[in-house]
Protein backbone atom coordinates (compact mmCIF):
# COMPACT_ATOMS: atom_id res chain seq x y z
CA UNK A 1 0.00 0.00 0.00
CA UNK A 2 2.88 2.06 1.01
CA UNK A 3 4.36 1.64 -2.58
CA UNK A 4 1.41 2.97 -4.16
CA UNK A 5 1.39 5.77 -2.58
CA UNK A 6 4.50 6.47 -3.21
CA UNK A 7 4.11 6.02 -6.87
CA UNK A 8 0.61 7.95 -7.20
CA UNK A 9 2.49 10.86 -4.95
CA UNK A 10 5.65 10.51 -8.10
CA UNK A 11 2.91 10.80 -10.58
CA UNK A 12 1.39 13.75 -9.22
CA UNK A 13 4.51 15.90 -8.83
CA UNK A 14 5.37 14.65 -12.45
CA UNK A 15 2.07 15.92 -13.70
CA UNK A 16 2.63 19.25 -11.47
CA UNK A 17 5.81 19.87 -13.35
CA UNK A 18 4.79 19.06 -16.99
CA UNK A 19 2.22 21.43 -16.57
CA UNK A 20 4.08 24.16 -14.99
CA UNK A 21 6.50 24.01 -17.79
CA UNK A 22 4.24 24.07 -20.74
CA UNK A 23 2.48 27.26 -18.82
CA UNK A 24 5.64 28.71 -18.15
CA UNK A 25 6.70 28.29 -22.35
CA UNK A 26 3.56 29.78 -23.20
CA UNK A 27 4.09 32.69 -20.93
CA UNK A 28 7.54 32.75 -22.44
CA UNK A 29 5.87 32.65 -26.13
CA UNK A 30 3.11 35.56 -25.29
CA UNK A 31 5.99 37.91 -23.83
CA UNK A 32 8.25 37.47 -27.22
CA UNK A 33 5.61 37.60 -28.99
CA UNK A 34 4.37 41.01 -27.21
CA UNK A 35 7.86 42.41 -27.23
CA UNK A 36 8.13 41.93 -31.36
CA UNK A 37 4.36 44.12 -31.30
CA UNK A 38 5.62 46.57 -29.33
CA UNK A 39 9.27 47.02 -31.09
CA UNK A 40 7.12 47.39 -34.26
CA UNK A 41 4.71 50.23 -32.99
CA UNK A 42 8.02 52.26 -31.42
CA UNK A 43 9.80 52.05 -34.81
CA UNK A 44 6.73 52.79 -36.69
CA UNK A 45 5.49 55.68 -34.68
CA UNK A 46 9.68 56.70 -34.09
CA UNK A 47 9.49 56.81 -38.19
CA UNK A 48 6.61 58.92 -38.19
CA UNK A 49 7.65 61.28 -35.59
CA UNK A 50 10.66 61.95 -37.42
CA UNK A 51 9.50 62.40 -40.62
CA UNK A 52 7.05 65.33 -39.34
CA UNK A 53 9.75 67.05 -37.05
CA UNK A 54 11.84 66.87 -40.07
CA UNK A 55 12.68 70.98 -41.30
CA UNK A 56 10.35 71.76 -44.26
CA UNK A 57 12.68 71.71 -47.56
CA UNK A 58 12.87 74.75 -49.27
CA UNK A 59 13.24 73.18 -51.96
CA UNK A 60 9.63 71.49 -51.68
CA UNK A 61 8.39 74.45 -53.27
CA UNK A 62 4.94 76.67 -52.09
CA UNK A 63 4.72 79.67 -50.65
CA UNK A 64 6.95 81.95 -47.83
CA UNK A 65 7.65 84.72 -46.52
CA UNK A 66 11.11 86.63 -45.51
CA UNK A 67 11.07 89.27 -43.18
CA UNK A 68 14.47 90.31 -42.27
CA UNK A 69 16.00 93.51 -40.35
CA UNK A 70 18.82 95.49 -42.31
CA UNK A 71 21.30 97.38 -41.06
CA UNK A 72 24.01 99.57 -43.91
CA UNK A 73 27.24 101.21 -43.35
CA UNK A 74 28.15 104.47 -45.50
CA UNK A 75 30.75 103.71 -48.07
CA UNK A 76 33.59 106.18 -49.01
CA UNK A 77 31.76 110.04 -49.29
CA UNK A 78 28.74 109.76 -46.27
CA UNK A 79 28.31 113.62 -46.12
CA UNK A 80 25.74 112.95 -49.02
CA UNK A 81 22.40 113.17 -47.72
CA UNK A 82 21.02 109.23 -47.70
CA UNK A 83 24.40 108.08 -47.84
CA UNK A 84 25.23 107.57 -44.29
CA UNK A 85 24.23 104.57 -41.93
CA UNK A 86 20.69 103.56 -42.47
CA UNK A 87 18.66 100.86 -40.54
CA UNK A 88 14.91 99.09 -41.37
CA UNK A 89 13.09 96.42 -41.74
CA UNK A 90 12.09 94.37 -44.91
CA UNK A 91 9.48 91.71 -45.55
CA UNK A 92 8.94 89.37 -49.02
CA UNK A 93 6.30 87.14 -50.02
CA UNK A 94 6.90 84.55 -53.08
CA UNK A 95 7.26 80.95 -54.22
CA UNK A 96 9.94 78.53 -53.74
CA UNK A 97 10.41 76.07 -56.68
CA UNK A 98 11.59 72.73 -56.73
CA UNK A 99 14.93 73.48 -58.10
CA UNK A 100 16.33 75.80 -55.20
CA UNK A 101 14.99 79.25 -57.07
CA UNK A 102 12.54 81.52 -55.00
CA UNK A 103 11.32 84.79 -56.31
CA UNK A 104 9.10 87.31 -54.65
CA UNK A 105 8.22 91.36 -54.18
CA UNK A 106 9.11 93.08 -51.22
CA UNK A 107 8.18 96.30 -49.11
CA UNK A 108 10.17 97.79 -46.37
CA UNK A 109 11.66 100.52 -43.99
CA UNK A 110 14.53 102.24 -44.68
CA UNK A 111 15.81 105.01 -41.30
CA UNK A 112 19.02 107.21 -42.73
CA UNK A 113 20.75 109.13 -40.46
CA UNK A 114 21.51 112.58 -42.19
CA UNK A 115 23.96 113.52 -39.32
CA UNK A 116 23.47 116.65 -37.70
CA UNK A 117 19.94 117.55 -39.46
CA UNK A 118 18.50 114.32 -37.96
CA UNK A 119 17.40 111.37 -40.20
CA UNK A 120 15.10 110.94 -42.92
CA UNK A 121 13.21 107.68 -45.00
CA UNK A 122 12.57 106.20 -47.91
CA UNK A 123 10.66 103.29 -48.46
CA UNK A 124 11.91 100.23 -50.37
CA UNK A 125 9.61 98.55 -53.14
CA UNK A 126 12.06 95.96 -54.63
CA UNK A 127 11.81 92.37 -56.56
CA UNK A 128 13.40 89.82 -54.80
CA UNK A 129 15.24 86.80 -56.33
CA UNK A 130 17.11 83.56 -53.85
CA UNK A 131 18.59 80.69 -55.28
CA UNK A 132 19.22 77.74 -52.13
CA UNK A 133 22.65 75.78 -52.37
CA UNK A 134 22.50 72.25 -51.78
CA UNK A 135 20.60 69.44 -49.50
CA UNK A 136 21.64 69.71 -46.18
CA UNK A 137 19.78 71.35 -43.66
CA UNK A 138 22.03 74.70 -43.51
CA UNK A 139 21.66 75.77 -46.47
CA UNK A 140 23.45 78.70 -48.23
CA UNK A 141 22.29 81.14 -50.82
CA UNK A 142 22.73 83.79 -53.18
CA UNK A 143 20.23 86.27 -53.70
CA UNK A 144 19.46 89.89 -55.58
CA UNK A 145 17.10 92.51 -54.72
CA UNK A 146 16.15 95.66 -56.90
CA UNK A 147 13.78 98.23 -57.50
CA UNK A 148 13.33 101.84 -55.94
CA UNK A 149 13.13 103.27 -52.70
CA UNK A 150 10.31 105.91 -52.67
CA UNK A 151 10.43 109.13 -50.77
CA UNK A 152 7.15 110.53 -49.76
CA UNK A 153 8.38 114.01 -48.97
CA UNK A 154 10.38 114.68 -52.13
CA UNK A 155 9.58 111.99 -54.35
CA UNK A 156 11.12 113.19 -57.37
CA UNK A 157 14.39 114.60 -55.87
CA UNK A 158 14.63 112.08 -52.93
CA UNK A 159 13.46 108.73 -54.75
CA UNK A 160 16.53 106.17 -55.70
CA UNK A 161 16.88 103.02 -57.52
CA UNK A 162 18.91 100.45 -55.76
CA UNK A 163 20.27 96.84 -55.86
CA UNK A 164 21.06 94.42 -53.66
CA UNK A 165 23.49 91.43 -54.41
CA UNK A 166 24.53 89.24 -51.26
CA UNK A 167 24.79 85.86 -49.88
CA UNK A 168 23.98 84.36 -47.09
CA UNK A 169 22.76 80.93 -45.38
CA UNK A 170 19.18 79.36 -44.20
CA UNK A 171 19.22 77.65 -40.77
CA UNK A 172 15.90 75.68 -39.46
CA UNK A 173 14.66 76.56 -36.18
CA UNK A 174 11.17 74.54 -36.87
CA UNK A 175 8.59 72.78 -39.18
CA UNK A 176 8.19 75.63 -41.68
CA UNK A 177 10.44 78.63 -39.85
CA UNK A 178 13.90 79.25 -40.62
CA UNK A 179 16.88 81.52 -39.17
CA UNK A 180 18.61 83.76 -42.38
CA UNK A 181 21.65 85.72 -42.63
CA UNK A 182 22.98 87.54 -45.08
CA UNK A 183 25.87 90.16 -45.98
CA UNK A 184 26.35 92.42 -49.35
CA UNK A 185 26.71 95.01 -50.98
CA UNK A 186 23.82 97.98 -51.96
CA UNK A 187 24.00 100.62 -54.68
CA UNK A 188 21.90 103.35 -54.95
CA UNK A 189 21.05 105.39 -57.55
CA UNK A 190 19.61 108.74 -58.13
CA UNK A 191 17.11 108.57 -60.64
CA UNK A 192 17.36 111.49 -62.45
CA UNK A 193 21.34 111.08 -62.59
CA UNK A 194 22.07 107.13 -63.08
CA UNK A 195 26.17 108.25 -62.76
CA UNK A 196 25.21 109.38 -59.15
CA UNK A 197 25.54 106.72 -56.40
CA UNK A 198 25.80 105.44 -52.94
CA UNK A 199 27.05 102.15 -51.63
CA UNK A 200 26.51 100.43 -48.38
CA UNK A 201 27.37 97.08 -47.02
CA UNK A 202 24.58 95.50 -45.77
CA UNK A 203 23.75 92.88 -43.18
CA UNK A 204 20.21 91.22 -43.08
CA UNK A 205 19.08 88.97 -40.54
CA UNK A 206 15.71 87.68 -40.15
CA UNK A 207 12.96 84.34 -40.36
CA UNK A 208 11.72 82.76 -43.96
CA UNK A 209 8.32 81.21 -43.46
CA UNK A 210 7.41 78.45 -45.93
CA UNK A 211 4.48 76.14 -45.99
Amino acid sequence: MKRLYTVLAVLMLFASYAGAQVVTERCWHLDKVQFLQHKQDFWRSHKLYSTSAQPVSLFSGGYYNATEVTYGIGLKDVSVPYSNNHIGITTVNGMRFGNGLAIGLGVGYLQYNLGETGTGWLLPVFGDVRYFIGSQKNKFFVMADGGFLLSVEDFKGLSRAFLNPALGIVIPVSKSTHLSFSTGLLTQYIIPSPHNRDSFINMKLGLVFGK
